[in-house]
């Protein structure tokens, strides 16, 4: 009977140790995966940055395993726990050298998980969006190109400056998507979005020298300074950006002086493009000013008048400016061409 007792004895103890070396197997095999979960529990418990940051580069470096985590992090839940992983996440895509493959994993991974992001994870990713196109290449422009357009529609003005960051390269083929942005409430995106359509490139311009003088207006000073960098990167003169930003001047009074000063300047050696300008001007009274002010340059000038002068007289939705544009084209018509001598004239 005691050897009966012995024999199970040592099937127990031996069932035991097999039991201890499977769980110490199983824990080798899986040891990544439980830091990763270790790494996790204390990165959501931490109670300062910089504990969350240690927790948040601990999950970095272990590279397949805290990934998931990471991102997860990353793109859901606590503000304070998505910071930390965030600037994690940035080292990662910055620091390594160029062609690094856990680096290219975790952007490729961010950029995948991104239509599942709630409004505050798509942020942050957004944020990152420099980095991500760097790591994942170009093979992955069209994922970017995704992050971007919701960057550049995203309520938070960082997103958005970030995602017309992104915008400007030329992989992202989205310049023309940044234009709505001139007009956003804060100072920090118009001038984001004007540095980024508003010189010159190689590209085809996605916004005319004349739409652009409006943002010498801004109240902003920033937005004006790159506005005037941008026209002269263009070839504007300084006396073009002068003459823009009276043609745009909020104040019609403005607007009519510049017809004066166009009438009577004999610097501006060709007044016609801006008197064309002002001829579609909001302002009646601005409209009629530019028919009469073109008529008398061109008697001046012994030219015909300008052929808007016709859409003045004959469709201009102000019948006030019709008859003042008809008369001034009447009285170009009929006068006689100075340059002609009748016979027996000197």
């Amino acid at each position: 009977m005691a050897h009966g007792r012995g024999w199970w004895a040592k099937r127990v103890v031996v069932g035991l140790a097999l039991a201890v070396a499977a769980a110490g197997a199983w824990a080798v095999v899986n040891r990544a995966d439980l830091e990763a979960r270790y790494s996790v529990r204390q990165l959501t418990r931490a109670t300062t940055d910089e504990d969350r940051a240690r927790w948040a580069a601990r999950l970095v470096a272990l590279g397949d395993a805290g990934r998931p985590a990471l991102v997860a992090a990353l793109t859901t839940g606590d503000p304070a726990v998505r910071a930390a992983a965030a600037a994690a996440v940035e080292t990662q895509l910055t620091e390594p050298p160029e062609g690094d493959v856990p680096a290219a994993g975790l952007a490729d991974a961010i950029l995948n998980h991104f239509p599942d992001c709630d409004a505050d994870g798509q942020e942050a990713v957004v944020g990152l969006l420099a980095g991500l196109m760097k790591r994942a290449g170009p093979a992955a422009a069209g994922k970017c190109r995704t992050v971007a357009e919701a960057g550049l529609k995203h309520p938070a003005p960082a997103a958005r400056v970030a995602a017309v960051r992104a915008a400007m390269n030329p992989l992202m083929k989205l310049r023309a998507e940044v234009v709505p942005l001139l007009a956003a409430a804060e100072p920090e995106v118009r001038r984001a979005a004007l540095f980024a359509v508003g010189p010159a490139t190689d590209d085809e311009p996605v916004i005319g020298d004349e739409d652009l003088f409006r943002w010498l207006h801004d109240p902003d000073e920033g937005v004006r300074r790159v506005c005037q960098d941008a026209l002269a990167s263009r070839g504007r003169t300084d006396a073009d950006i002068r003459l823009g930003r009276r043609l745009t001047h909020p104040d019609p009074a403005e607007r009519l002086d510049l017809l004066l000063d166009l009438r009577a300047d004999d610097d501006i050696a060709d007044p016609e493009p801006w008197l064309e300008r002002l001829a579609r001007d909001t302002d009646p009274g601005v409209r009629a000013g530019a028919a009469r002010v073109a008529a008398e340059v061109a008697a001046e000038r012994r030219q015909s008048p300008p052929p808007w002068l016709n859409r003045l007289a004959d469709a201009d939705p102000e019948p006030t400016v019709r008859r003042v544009a008809a008369f001034y084209r009447g009285a170009a018509v009929a006068r006689p061409d100075a340059a002609v001598r009748q016979v027996g004239s000197p």
